[in-house]
Order: C-alpha cells, then structure tokens, then sequence
C-alpha cells in the first residue's frame, strides 16, 4: 500500500467515525467541520512532505548526483507555512568541482537559507502588522509555529523595508496632460526607542478632489513616505517628480503644507510648483497671534486670507507695544507675527480659483499617526519606516505576497542565468557525457513517460 492510500484510509476512517459522533450526537457539526479541516491540512502536508522527499531521494539515486555530486548529510528541517508547520529530511550535497555545499530541495524550492516560514507566511505577517502590533500579527495567524515577536520583528525590519514608495506596478501608466496637479506633504512626529522624537514623512500627489462624493475623497492619488532627514529629503522629492513625470504633464502644480523647509524646498526642487500654506496652520497661528484678545483669530484669518499685510503689520505694532500683554504672550506673538509674515504670500494664493485645499493633516492621522504615534511606545528607526512603508505600499494598492514573490523571481532568474550559462559551458566542454551516461529509477521511466521535474533534476537544471 503506497503513502497516498494510507493517509487517505486513515482521513477516512477519521472522517466518517466523527460524521457517526455527529449524528449520535456526541459531536457538534461545527466541531466536526473543524476537526476535518484541521486533519484535511495534515494530509496535504503530509502528502507534500512524501512528494518533495521522493524527489530528492530520486535525484541522489540518480548517475548525474553520483558523478558531479557527493552526499554529506541527510538533515531535517521545518518550515512554518500558512496550513500548518511542514516538516521533512533533504539530503546536504558537496559541489564535487567547486566544494560549495547546497541543499537540492531548497533551491528547488527557493527557501531562503535559515528562515523557518514560507514567503506567504512574511507576506502574511507584514499585512497584519500594518495594523496591530507585533504580538498580535503573529496571533492572527493560527496554524503557525512560531509565537516570537523577534521573529515578526526580523521580517519587519528586513522585508518591510524593501517594500517601494514608487507605482505597485513597475509598468508606467501612459503620460496624463492635466491642467492642475497637487501634491500635499506633512510629517508625523514618532518617539523613537533613543528618547528622541524624529519626522516620518507624508507625500502624495493627486489630481483633485472629488466634489459629487460627500466625502470628498483623492482622485487617483499616490502616496510617499519615509525617514528622511537632511540631505536625504531630495531623495524623497526626486521619487516624487519621478512619479509626476512618468505619469502626468501638468500646467501647474500646487505644494500644500506647513510651511517647513524640507516642504518649501519640495516646491523649488518641482518645475512648475507653487507652494500653498494649508488653512489648518494658518488657523492655529491666527490664533496663537489672537492670544489675550478674545475672537480675533477669525479678524487675522480673513485679513491673511486677503492679503492684507498692512493690516496685519499694525496689529502686530500695537500688540508689542501693549504694557498688558505678558512674557509668555509676547512670545506667542512673535512667533505669530513672523510665521506669518514670511508665509504671506503662500497664504493669499488659498484664494486661487483652481486650488482645492489641503487635507494632510486628516492623512498623517489616519495613515501614520494611527500605527506610529497615537499610543505610547517607542521605535526603532527601521521598525518605524518598515512599518510606515508597509500602510503605504497598502494604500497604494500594492500586493505585498506577490511584491515579494516576483521580487523573489526576479532574483532567481539572474542567479539561474548565471548557472545556466557555466552549465552550457561545461556541457560542451566534456560533449554532453552527462547526458549519455544519466540513468534513472524514476517512476514512469520505462513506459517514457516522465514529469518535467523528473527530467530537470536527473539532467540537472
């Protein structure tokens, strides 16, 4: 009796000694349907462990292995999949020409050397931490063997960092002609495990807003983020006007923010781009300049909003020469005084008729602050950009499994490029004896009928 037909009549026997459980009822229907489920994943693991050893077992059976390959160890491993933890042996072989060691089944299999799960389980668990926390991220995945916030943490800070601010797709759209493009920035203020509290940054570019919807959501926007400091934040703008220019040629683009230099440089660095300062700040200064005096704030509002600087200038005169206005007030004042007066002008422009406004604080809340900052805890500067990587590649419409999948492919590819090219060369260096010699035991072999697999491993891919 082969291992299919044995692990078959053994889920059978357990399936229908439930059913009868069920309908004697000492069983619920729903505790059976678990319990079948749980032994359904333990047969197709156990099949797939019987699959992939026979494989390797066929390969070290084979003449190629025995010419060019020696056998230094049969080990076990475990890798922790989303049906449940897969355990099997695969022989350890030696290069016999170059002496580098290699297990034939994981690089059949891609696995990556010392990593216990599969590629899905990562992807798994950078979908759930993009929403809770580490411990929780690994909870949420119930057949799993691992239970380590260390481990989500390695994936986090290794995976989640590669994950790109750019298109989820690497094909660009074709070249959009608008007449108005905006793009809005701000920061989210992160406390990191150092005692210091550092910006992560928020980009995007859209097109608009969509009025007929009451909520007014983004059309067609993209999003960009990271922790860049200094002379990095030209890094940042050169991704986002790549983005602008693989996708739009716009007449005019509008920069909305607070005012912070690494913005207003985001609009010197981006032909045909105008800074804007948001309405929020503009509020929040109004009303700091308004201190002592109260409902004034609306007066500054609209008077900044106008363009009115006199104005402005003879409030200011007449509240620093006040005898009333106290140190702490004074100073409101000043920093009033000057935010506005050196954003002036960014402040009229609200007042364009093709510009729509700023959301970007409701942004850094929702998409950064909501994971990085709204509760209490501290992070590491990988950790804090890996995970706000992981909301926006999200938000983007990225696919983080099949992201890593291709990314996982396109590595492959070179490195089989590679060895496909010394094999050609060895192979017509000795005129193709493997080939001739190469014998094999494999099911199927002599009816010539063999599986692709079969061939591939006994001439040797």
């Amino acid at each position: 009796m082969n291992i299919l037909q044995q692990l078959t009549e053994k889920m059978w026997t357990n399936f229908t000694e439930n059913g009868e459980k069920v309908l004697y009822q000492e069983l619920s229907l729903d505790e059976w349907l678990e319990i079948t489920m749980s032994k359904g994943r333990e047969l197709l693991l156990s099949l797939i462990k019987a699959f992939l050893e026979e494989a390797d077992r066929q390969f070290k059976d084979s003449e190629i292995r025995k010419h060019r390959f020696g056998v230094k160890a049969i080990r076990e491993t475990t890798k922790s999949t989303l049906y449940g933890d897969l355990t099997l042996k695969r022989t350890y072989y030696q290069n016999k020409e170059t002496k580098e060691y290699f297990f034939l089944l994981d690089n059949l299999l891609s696995w990556e050397k010392y990593s216990r799960m599969t590629l899905a389980v990562k992807a798994q668990i950078l979908e759930n931490v993009a929403g809770h926390t580490y411990q929780e991220a690994i909870a949420m995945i119930p057949h799993i063997g691992i239970h380590s916030k260390t481990a989500v943490m390695n994936i986090v800070h290794h995976e989640g960092r590669q994950l790109p601010n750019g298109p989820a797709l690497s094909e660009r759209s074709e070249i959009k002609a608008v007449k108005t493009l905006f793009v809005e920035a701000d920061e989210d203020h992160v406390a990191y495990q150092d005692s210091t509290n550092r910006f992560m940054k928020l980009v995007y570019v859209h097109e608009g807003y969509d009025l007929t919807d009451p909520r007014h959501p983004l059309l067609n926007p993209h999003y960009f983020t990271g922790n860049y400091r200094g002379s990095d934040n030209e890094e940042l703008w050169t991704e986002v006007l790549d983005y602008i220019e693989g996708h739009y040629q716009p007449a005019q683009i509008y920069l909305s923010g607070d005012g912070a230099k690494w913005i207003k440089n985001g609009a010197d660095f981006i032909p045909n781009c105008k800074f804007i300062l948001d309405r929020f700040h503009l509020r929040k200064y109004c009303k700091k300049a308004s201190v002592g005096i109260a409902g004034m704030d609306r007066t500054l509002y609209h008077w900044a909003l106008g363009g009115k600087t006199d104005f402005m200038q003879d409030y200011f005169k007449v509240r620093f020469s006040d005898p009333t206005v106290t140190v702490s007030q004074l100073q409101s004042l000043k920093q009033a005084e000057r935010y506005l007066t050196n954003n002036a002008a960014a402040i009229k422009d609200n007042c364009l008729p093709d510009y729509h406004g700023c959301s970007a604080e409701g942004h850094i809340s929702h998409y950064l602050s909501r994971r990085l900052s709204s509760r209490p805890q501290g992070w590491s500067l990988i950790g804090a950009q890996s995970v706000a990587r992981t909301r926006i590649f999200k938000l983007n419409g990225g696919n983080i499994a099949s992201y890593l999948q291709e990314r996982q492919l396109q590595a492959i590819q070179q490195e089989k490029a590679f060895k496909l090219d010394h094999r050609l060369n060895v192979r017509k260096n000795i005129k193709n004896k493997y080939y001739e010699a190469t014998q094999a035991s494999f099911s199927g072999h002599q009816r010539g009928h063999r599986s692709l697999w079969q061939r591939g491993i006994q001439v040797g891919w």
